[in-house]
């Protein structure tokens, strides 16, 4: 968005705004001031990583529940982690589920995912299909960034329905984390005690929190690994490290191996370029595939002066008391209507969860243009009062208001469309849309009256049957003279809607209705 100019820092603590007399003793109400509103409380972060730790992956699908997702008669599990499992005769040409416990959802993925429900819980569809290639996952959340992962990858030459067999698979799995005791981690698989962040600061012991960033990263099973980089101030941060826990073949078997004694474990050592990778086995792991039929640990950090010595204290960590279990989240899921997002109201439906955005609060806007637009330089909800009527007009109902830095948003629950109002004193329309690398339709119009900008964007990597633009703007001049500071600016950008897949395009046909928006927010309080 060329225009935007910055995230207030904080919402004022205040009376919603109107023209009411100051009273004695009390400051004198702002236009437009919004008051702070505080989203739920996350669950316990602790309670839901020993939930997820405790539970095995393998029983989380049985008969029934595979034949449901049209996996073939002779479909097994198959674990490639202590919390990851595959169900398959064959991964290669069968189809193949695969259920991930502990990975890692945040608003952002939730935000481009369809929600559904799906045996009576709350989860999300995420459509990676592209090409004509099927993938398609669910993800079931048990936090606001943790959740249990179903994905589905359908035989070779197959023309099921990746989405809809996901599905399918995941009511299977739903009904047992809906009673998780009976579906936790036997005693008997190797390292399941462990996650990978567990691992990495036991071996870390002395990590400060307050610098240190910690994550899963592995796509075979994001639970069972751990990177930890540490922030060094001024933008830069260094590597502390990386472990995985994974059901792999013998790390020394092969060519190309360079095995070294590292502690009481002989590792295959491999000084790749930019990093260093330390692999050494613990046994058998009970798989029933033989390319995960060994529990190797895997280590790797720049240098391998340093990634060995991170070695030796892994192995030490392993070889002292897993992490207790004690006090595991309950119940795991959510129902449909349970929030598992901090967001409030409509901003559950607004891009970014900072903590910033405030569903708008509506006040009376003074008639006289010149009682509130001075304000508008501070007060961004002043645009909210703007357009509200002239959104719901022209767009429809499902279109709320949220406010958000400087700006106003009006957010709807597919994510095709969002419309911002922008308002300055300072700004000349006439700036704005200048760069031809990046803008297009560039036209000097008339709006109500009001001399005004437009333009589009320009989208310069399309796919096919993709517009040339997904971005339309409009820049009022409130005094009739664009290049006169003081603008009331509209955008309105598509976006292919949630839970769309891959190929899949804006629809950009709504976007000049724009127009009509602006007219009446011109011709009602411009006067």
């Amino acid at each position: 968005m060329s225009w935007i100019r910055g995230v207030a820092a904080a919402v004022a603590l205040l009376t919603l705004g109107g023209c009411a007399n100051a009273i004695e003793g009390r400051a004198e109400p702002i236009l437009g001031s919004q008051s702070k509103v505080k989203g739920p409380p996350d669950r316990d972060g602790e309670a839901v990583l020993n939930a997820l730790r405790m539970l095995d992956p393998c029983a989380l699908l049985d008969g029934p529940g595979m034949a449901a997702a049209g996996l073939p008669g002779n479909a097994h599990p198959i674990s490639r982690g202590p919390h990851s499992c595959s169900f398959s005769a064959d991964r290669i040409l069968d189809a193949t589920v695969d259920v991930l416990v502990g990975e890692k959802t945040e608003y952002g993925n939730k935000y481009h995912e369809l929600p559904v429900t799906i045996a009576g819980a709350k989860a999300y569809l995420d459509d990676r299909s592209l090409g004509g290639h099927q993938d398609c996952d669910v993800d079931i959340p048990v936090s606001f960034v943790m959740s249990v992962s179903v994905r589905y990858q359908p035989a070779y030459g197959s023309n099921a329905n990746a989405c809809n067999q996901v599905k399918l698979a995941a009511a299977g799995v739903i009904a047992k984390l809906g009673n998780p005791d009976a579906a936790t981690m036997p005693a008997s698989r190797p390292l399941g005690g462990w996650d990978g962040c567990s691992l990495l600061t036991a071996a870390l012991p002395d990590l400060d929190p307050k610098k240190t960033t910690l994550d899963f990263y592995s796509a075979q099973s994001p639970y069972d690994s751990c990177s930890a980089r540490q922030d060094d101030g001024n933008g830069k941060s260094s590597d502390l490290g990386d472990v995985e826990i994974k059901y792999d073949s013998d790390p020394l078997s092969g060519a190309n191996r360079t095995p070294k004694q590292v502690g009481d474990k002989t590792a295959n050592v491999s000084d790749m370029s930019t990093s260093c990778y330390v692999e050494w086995g613990l046994g058998p792991s009970g798989s029933a595939d033989k390319l995960y039929d060994t529990v190797v640990v895997e280590v790797k950090l720049k240098g391998c002066d340093k990634a060995t010595a991170l070695a030796v204290k892994i192995q030490k960590a392993l070889a002292g008391q897993a992490p207790s279990n004690a006090k595991p989240q309950r119940p795991l899921l959510y129902k449909p209507d349970e929030p598992d997002t901090a967001a409030v109201g409509a901003c559950i439906d607004f891009s970014q969860n900072d903590g910033n955005c405030a569903p708008y609060q509506p006040f009376t806007l003074p008639a006289s243009f010149d009682a509130w637009f001075p304000s508008t330089d501070t007060q961004p909800a002043i645009g909210c009062a703007l357009a509200v009527d002239a959104v719901k007009e022209v767009f429809g109902d499902a279109y709320k208001p949220v406010v958000w830095g400087q700006h106003c948003f009006f957010v709807e629950p597919t994510h095709a469309m969002t419309i911002t109002i922008d308002l300055a004193t300072v700004y000349a329309p006439a700036k704005y849309g200048a760069r031809e690398d990046l803008y297009s339709n560039v036209q000097t119009v008339t709006v109500s009256g009001k001399q005004a900008k437009s333009f589009t964007n320009t989208v310069h990597s399309g796919k096919p049957g993709e517009a040339p633009y997904n971005e339309y703007d409009i820049y009022v001049s409130p005094h009739n003279d664009i290049n006169q500071p003081g603008m009331i600016a509209g955008l309105i950008q598509a976006s292919p809607p949630r839970g769309s897949n891959e190929d899949a395009v804006a629809d950009v046909t709504k976007l000049h209705d724009l127009d009509k928006v602006m007219a009446k927010i011109i011709a009602d309080h411009v006067k």
